[in-house]
């Protein structure tokens, strides 16, 4: 696992609001592609149209998608090579147990994410503070939003 970073001029974008919901969640899907971010969003909402279906834009950008059992938090931010998407299922309410909605979440955007790697994707997983993929952590040093 690798530590993600920001760069100083990243703070108080969106790129500094994924950096911290990676710093506190348990689990958090990455996706690297070397397109536009309206090219990754496009196929994120294809593969996982669910992610679509009700959805709040927060003022830091960060994107806020309710299902019936849980929600994910995400975003999209532009790097040099591309853009990048950090991903990370919620609870809907507090004290919900994970194991009432994490096989909806597997289904429904986990494995759907996971395949976009046969789209010539990089995907990968990561959280509290680290990410598996040692490329997307280099491109998010230098991401912007």
């Amino acid at each position: 696992m690798t530590t993600l970073s920001i760069s100083p001029a990243a703070r108080g974008t969106l790129v500094e609001a994924l950096h911290k919901l990676v710093d506190a969640s348990g689990l958090v899907i990455t996706v690297q592609g070397t397109e536009r971010i309206g090219d990754i969003k496009s196929a994120i909402a294809r593969v996982a149209p669910r992610l679509v279906e009700k959805v709040e834009v927060r003022a830091n950008g960060l994107i806020v998608s309710e299902m019936a059992q849980y929600r994910v938090i995400w975003g999209v931010v532009q790097s040099p090579g591309g853009s990048l998407a950090v991903l990370t299922p919620h609870s809907l309410y507090e004290n919900q147990k994970v194991s009432d909605w994490s096989s909806f979440f597997r289904v429904e955007v986990l494995d759907p994410i996971v395949g976009l790697a046969s789209q010539g994707y990089s995907t990968g997983s990561g959280g509290n503070g680290t990410v598996s993929e040692p490329a997307f952590a280099d491109a998010f040093a230098n991401a912007y939003a």
